[in-house]
């Protein structure tokens, strides 16, 4: 049995052995370019790993690291920079606008000023040459004495006046010449109904009669302006001289007192203060009258109602409605027996001129005179 035993082992060692030695003995294997592959019982060693902290890749990291901190730095400068550029130009801007509005109302102060001051020029230059028309005609002659016409009628002088003075402001100043006549009721009915007031200039003799003195005092007591237009209505007679123009004038003057208890401030040249029959007086005329304290009147719109035959409603209304546009408005018109039309074209000129934004009203010695021009005296 240990024989057996022994044999045993004997036959696993030479088994053993010659498995060695044929593994030994095998050839190596050729690989596919014929080479032959020595056949290694151990596997290559892998390289040895860097040491750690001596590689190039750290460097370059924190070199990297620091460009792109200060990279962000000169974006965040920049970007202060920009924020206060741009804080610089807002407040620039504003300041310019502030200068530019100042400038604005520099300007139109100056405006204003220069525009008191044509005004006030053009006063001085009005004044002026009032006073050159009565240095010239009615307060001494050429040999230093005052013309014999200044003494006549020492109670013909205008009332004093104390109210307001009006140069502007959109006001419509309707007027009425030649009358008082039936159309004179049409026209105070009109007028009342509107609400609104006028100015007659009348003739004396066309009010000597008790109906024209009625119409007279209605008139007044209806708040109305009545003024003189002369006595006679006959140019040659009130234009012949200085005299007859007085003459005339005063006439009508004491009887608009006796009829109304009230003295006439205001006057119309019969066919306007510059026509074909005064050329020779009207500047002497003129002197006379404002030296009294008179104040006289034209117009800077007009009915063209003087005709030979009356003309259409609608015709006088257009007329009359061109003064729109105008700070001060005076319009002619007539309220002789005639013009009937007249009368009618009344109620679309008060209401074209209330929509125009004018007030109506009637003319006092405040109200700045609208004068035809004439030559200044040399």
């Amino acid at each position: 049995m240990a024989e057996n035993e022994k044999q045993t082992e004997n036959q696993t060692e030479n088994q053993t052995t010659e498995n060695q030695v044929g593994i030994a003995a095998e050839p190596p294997a050729e690989n596919q370019d014929g080479q032959r592959e020595e056949i290694r019982d151990n596997p290559p060693a892998e390289p040895p790993a860097p040491a750690k902290g001596r590689g190039p890749f750290k460097p370059l990291f924190l070199m990297a690291l620091a460009l792109a901190a200060a990279l962000a730095g000169v974006c965040g400068w920049l970007a202060l920079q920009r924020q206060a550029g741009l804080d610089l130009q807002g407040e620039l801007g504003r300041r310019l606008a502030a200068l530019e509005q100042e400038l604005a109302d520099q300007r139109a102060a100056l405006a204003h000023q220069r525009q008191e001051l044509d005004q006030r020029q053009a006063e001085l230059d009005k004044a002026e040459e009032t006073i050159g028309l009565l240095s010239q005609y009615t307060l001494v002659s050429p040999e230093g004495e005052p013309p014999d016409y200044a003494a006549l009628y020492p109670d013909f002088y205008a009332p004093d006046w104390e109210g307001e003075t009006v140069s502007g402001g959109k006001r419509c100043y309707l007027t009425f010449d030649d009358g008082p006549s039936p159309n004179t009721d049409r026209i105070l009915e009109v007028l009342d109904r509107y609400g609104a007031k006028a100015t007659f200039f009348v003739v004396g003799y066309e009010a000597r009669t008790a109906a024209g003195q009625e119409r007279m005092r209605r008139i007044v007591a209806e708040g109305h302006a009545l003024a003189m237009h002369s006595w006679s209505h006959d140019y040659k007679k009130v234009y012949a001289s200085v005299e007859g123009f007085l003459e005339d004038f005063y006439r009508l003057y004491q009887y608009i007192h006796e009829v109304t208890g009230e003295y006439p401030a205001l006057f119309r040249f019969p066919g306007g203060s510059i026509n074909g029959y005064d050329r020779g007086v009207y500047q002497e005329i003129i002197a006379e009258m404002t030296r009294r304290g008179f104040v006289y009147f034209d117009w800077n719109a007009s009915a063209q109602d003087a005709t030979v035959y009356p003309r259409p409603a609608w015709d006088i209304s257009a007329d009359c409605l061109k003064g729109i546009g105008r700070e001060l408005v005076v319009v002619l018109a007539h309220d002789s027996g005639a013009r009937g039309t007249t009368v009618d074209a009344l109620p679309a000129v008060i209401e074209g001129y209330r929509n125009a934004g004018y007030t109506l009203e009637a003319l006092h010695p405040g109200v700045e005179p609208v004068h035809m021009g004439y030559p200044k005296i040399r």
